[in-house]
């Protein structure tokens, strides 16, 4: 026993100092001097960063996967335009002008109009239960779609899903408002839109492989279905966020039109809803017309298509996770760098997909597709996230909704007017140039971008406002006197030494204020929470 208890301690503490040295390199990874088999160590820590990411953003699952599903149904029409305008009739440009314009038109203009109603009811109702109503109209929209006898009813189905895209993107991003503060905000979103953009893949594999040999309006069957039963979960699952008591942060209640108009005289506000116009026209001619122009005029067929796209959504993914992380570092050490960060990008991912646009079907070979698909998804979406972060932080809690619906209505008249006006240039143009012409949209988006660099540091309103816990949980005002506050939290014993000396008769008087502590956060005091600081 003398001789063998040491050796079995000098495995054990082998095997310990294996794993400590695995840890501390894999720590070093992340902001230390890396050292001699740190990619081995990380390879072996990838999997519990990613846990731990899908841990602390478990809260946004539920949103993801509504959003997921609705985003699921878009590419289902597109992928197989051919195959429905041969049904319904539709040859030569009219396929272009029915099925992509007329089509798009009507998708958002319904996701317009109800953006603007659900946004305003995102501000007066739970949030989580407009969610949940958006959900069940459009999975519904979807699965009725699978059975359109005609162009009519088609029309109609496409305006069900666009009201509920519109209805729910508002409510969506007024909870993340609540959930996480405004440091915390550009990385949140980029996990909802990692996950939710999972929905463009996976409809885009439905229809371009089960679409193929069970018929175009089989993947919208399935689809539908799905969200119906993510319908019921969200019913029964969804709990509405704890939030700050609203009415001793924000401004006094106004009517619809003074929210809007003191929200719209931030200039930030105003280049963000333009970005957002002329950004999407390029994201409605991809999503609306590349899979059919590759699988036609480039002659690599429905299947062949649908991987460039699939390369293209891998490209999307990986560039949203990186864009959410870093814009967040950047708006940490500096806000105007988050604004070069999406002017940069949008110009970088406009390049790759004019390449493409030129090269299929004339000198491009397939495998340039697919990285060209590749590099211009990972640039292109790093806006569109930063810019959802940076609209969040310039406006108040209480009109988030109201200008996420505004702000969804920007985006939906670049997608609507975008596949429309792109239509109309084909028969003059060709397909080849109208679709370049299309993405060129993008040059403008950038110089929005750039101009925020200006009107970022004055309009965001983190600074001046008080830290919002990202659980938003047991934090509320007490009223000591008519003249002075003090924040507790529920449930907890903590008293303050405001509170004590108040009580006590030879503390002296002190000026009107209120103040609110959180626990597990440094200290900060606002001067007073008035009109101007809300």
């Amino acid at each position: 026993m003398s001789v063998e208890l040491p050796s079995k301690l000098e495995a054990g503490q082998a095997h310990r100092s294996d794993d400590d040295r695995c840890k501390s390199e894999a720590e070093e990874m992340d902001g230390g001097t890396p050292g001699n088999s740190e990619g081995s160590c990380f390879c072996l820590r990838l999997p519990w960063l990613l846990a731990s990411e899908l841990r602390q953003h478990r809260r946004l699952f539920p949103l993801a996967v509504a959003q997921m599903l609705l985003l699921a149904d878009q590419p289902l029409l597109s992928t197989n335009m051919s195959t429905v305008a041969h049904e319904f009739g539709f040859k030569g440009p009219e396929r272009d002008e029915m099925l992509g314009g007329i089509v798009s038109i009507v998708f958002f203009t319904s996701g317009a109009l109800f953006s603007l109603v659900a946004g305003r009811l995102a501000d007066l109702m739970k949030r989580t239960t407009l969610v949940s109503i958006c959900m069940l109209v459009g999975a519904c929209g979807t699965l009725a779609n699978s059975r359109a006898p005609n162009f009519s009813s088609l029309l109609f189905c496409r305006a069900a899903v666009g009201a509920a895209v519109g209805g729910l993107l508002p409510a969506s991003f007024a909870i993340i408002g609540d959930m996480y503060p405004a440091e915390e905000r550009p990385h949140a979103i980029a996990m909802l839109a990692v996950i939710s953009g999972m929905g463009p893949a996976i409809g885009q594999g439905l229809a371009g492989f089960l679409g193929a040999t069970a018929g175009w309006r089989a993947p919208f069957a399935l689809v539908g279905a799905a969200g119906l039963g993510i319908t019921l979960l969200l019913f029964v699952l969804q709990k509405e966020p704890n939030k700050i008591e609203e009415a001793e942060l924000d401004e006094p209640s106004t009517t619809y039109c003074t929210s809007l108009c003191s929200a719209l005289a931030r200039p930030t506000v105003i280049l963000t809803c333009l970005q957002g116009i002329f950004g999407c026209v390029p994201w409605a001619v991809i999503g609306t017309f590349l899979a059919d122009f590759l699988a036609t005029n480039a002659n690599m067929g429905v299947p062949g298509a649908t991987t460039v796209l699939f390369s293209f959504g891998v490209g999307c993914f990986t560039g949203t996770a990186i864009g959410g992380k870093l814009g967040q570092h950047l708006y940490r050490r500096d806000k105007r760098l988050q604004a070069w960060l999406m002017g940069l990008t949008v110009w970088g991912g406009m390049l790759p997909f004019l390449f493409l646009f030129s090269s299929a079907g004339s000198w491009g070979h397939p495998v340039l597709f697919y990285i060209l698909a590749l590099a211009g998804g990972i640039l292109a979406p790093i806006a569109g996230s930063n810019a959802k972060a940076v609209l969040l932080n310039t406006v108040a809690t209480r009109s988030r909704g109201t200008v996420f619906g505004v702000y969804n209505i920007m985006d939906d008249l670049g997608k609507g007017l975008g596949p429309a006006l792109v239509s109309s240039w084909v028969r003059r143009l060709g397909r080849r140039d109208s679709f370049m012409l299309g993405i060129a949209f993008w040059a403008p988006c950038g110089l929005f971008c750039v101009l925020m660099t200006k009107t970022i540091p004055g309009d965001d309103l983190s600074a001046r406002t008080l830290p919002e816990v990202p659980s938003r949980e047991a934090i509320k005002f007490e009223d000591e006197s008519p003249e002075t506050a003090e924040g507790s939290f529920e449930g907890s014993s903590l008293t303050s030494q405001s509170s004590t000396k108040s009580k006590s008769p030879d503390s002296p008087s002190k000026p009107t204020s209120k103040r609110a502590q959180t626990i597990g956060h440094p200290y900060r005091e606002t001067a007073s929470f008035s009109d101007d600081n809300s």
